[in-house]
């Protein structure tokens, strides 16, 4: 207690026979009891001088505790959002890699458009050669069957006959 060692500093160790080698003339035990006294008024010492010490690194430690959960909050927090950016970069690439084959295939239809519109357009001509190809079909398709009795009829009844008879008949 501090009353004690108030009473020990007073009388003891500012004392020119408390001296643990002169002491030690007259007692080796009390030498060591001297000793002890004098340790435990340095201890009381150091200890009035560390305990605020003391009181401040555990307020510092409290502290320290406090912003460390904070810290492992934040630290949370931009584990969360860095997972979220990461996320959104993925998107961001597999978009760009869909943009680009979107691209491609529009480059390609383009291509296809500009190769059948030269096709069209080369076959335009075309077309009015089939139109009248089958125009003029059709006209036989409906004289074939004139044309086969008409043959059939030259074949069986001019048939006897010399080819230049026959030749002058049909020109009739």
């Amino acid at each position: 207690p501090a009353v004690v060692m108030k009473r020990i500093r007073e009388r003891f160790i500012n004392h020119p026979d408390f001296q643990p080698a002169v002491i030690k003339n007259v007692s080796s035990a009390c030498e060591g009891l001297c000793k002890w006294v004098r340790a435990m008024e340095v201890y009381d010492r150091v200890a009035k001088v560390v305990a605020p010490k003391r009181e401040r690194l555990r307020e510092a430690e409290g502290l320290l505790d406090i912003q460390m959960q904070k810290l492992n909050t934040k630290r949370a927090e931009l584990k969360t959002l860095m997972d979220r950016l990461q996320a959104l970069n993925d998107e961001f690439e597999e978009m760009n890699n869909r943009k680009k084959e979107l691209e491609d295939n529009i480059e390609i239809c383009s291509q296809k458009l500009i190769r059948a519109e030269k096709l069209i357009s080369g076959l335009g001509g075309e077309k009015e050669r089939w139109t009248e190809a089958a125009r003029l079909l059709g006209i036989r398709y409906t004289d074939l069957t004139g044309d086969t009795l008409l043959s059939s009829g030259t074949v069986a009844y001019l048939g006897a006959f010399t080819v230049d008879y026959r030749l002058q008949c049909q020109q009739k």
